[in-house]
């Protein structure tokens, strides 16, 4: 089974609005909820493909509540663990007037030790761990530690781990060997504390992953495509250009993508094309909406992938 981990996720609230007004009344044309977390935008792109997994993570009060709502309404199995404090609830706002879009992100609740102590006492009670994916940013106290924790225990159950952060909880986590990361170009950048700009580089700090006793790397590079580094493939995929609605989303349908297809025991190549059409159909669609299975489906067989 593939479970997801979002420990700090959100109750997305998308609004839209004609023209916003200083100091008058501004109308809402429309508002969507969405259950948010990278993790558990991962859990919701398996399902959309058509596959199962269980999102785990750290749920309060009435946002809790709907956040699980949301899933369960959506066919995504969920098992999260309860905190006193309140689900955190961001704001996406699309101004149609001028083509804008905001986003006001809440800070996340904060947890205490005894609920990390549970959360973590809950991951180690299952036993029919295939796949680990820890995804997103920490709320607050909770140490970057933890991703670390639980990298090694997906280990002890012989998991396919993934890790998607970054900065400091990226940094300390690679030490655990994770089986396979997922920076963007950005982000391993900062990992590597330089710029990285050409194919070459970034394959030769992949390499320096590698000695580490990371099996994968898949760095994303938006209409650059996907990179993904092995100790025995380099692999570079692109997909057909689309009209990009929002980003928002991409990293986490790319990793949904990938994962879901190496548990079909699929090759690397046809991963690597899964998660590049996946990323690629949710730049698609506008606000926090994922990729869809029929978008997904129509890129496929045009992703260009190569041997490097």
């Amino acid at each position: 089974m593939i479970y997801t981990v979002t420990l700090n996720p959100a109750l997305d609230r998308f609004i839209v609005v004609e023209q916003l007004l200083a100091e008058d009344t501004t109308r809402i044309v429309s508002e969507t909820p969405y259950a948010a977390g990278k993790g558990i935008n991962v859990s919701r792109v398996i399902r959309e493909l058509e596959g199962h997994g269980v999102a785990l993570g750290l749920v309060g009060g009435y946002e809790g509540l709907q956040l699980e709502g949301l899933l369960v309404n959506a066919g995504v199995l969920a098992d999260f663990t309860r905190i006193s404090d309140d689900t955190r609830t961001n704001i996406i706002l699309r101004e149609q007037s001028k083509d804008r879009q905001y986003a006001i992100s809440a800070n996340g609740p904060e947890v205490h030790a005894t609920e990390i102590g549970l959360f973590y006492q809950n991951v180690n009670k299952i036993q029919d761990m295939d796949y680990l994916i820890l995804s997103g940013s920490l709320p607050r106290g909770v140490s970057p530690n933890l991703y670390g924790q639980l990298i090694l225990s997906g280990k002890k159950k012989s998991a396919f781990t993934v890790l998607d952060t970054d900065g400091e909880s990226l940094h300390e986590s690679i030490e655990y060997q994770p089986t396979c990361i997922k920076p963007n170009i950005y982000e391993l950048s900062r990992l590597a504390e330089r710029e990285l700009h050409t194919e070459s580089e970034i394959f030769g700090f992949c390499e320096h992953l590698h000695k580490k006793g990371i099996e994968y790397v898949i760095v994303s590079r938006g209409k650059l495509g996907l990179l993904l580094s092995s100790v025995k493939q380099k692999l570079k995929a692109i997909a057909p250009p689309v009209e990009v609605e929002s980003t928002v989303g991409a990293g986490d349908s790319v990793v949904g993508g990938f994962v879901l297809a190496h548990s079909q025991g699929k090759d690397l190549a046809d991963c690597l094309r899964l998660a590049c059409a996946a990323g690629t159909a949710a730049a698609g669609t506008p606000g926090t909406e994922l990729c869809h299975r029929a978008d997904v489906e129509d890129i496929l067989p045009k992703v260009q992938l190569s041997n490097l």
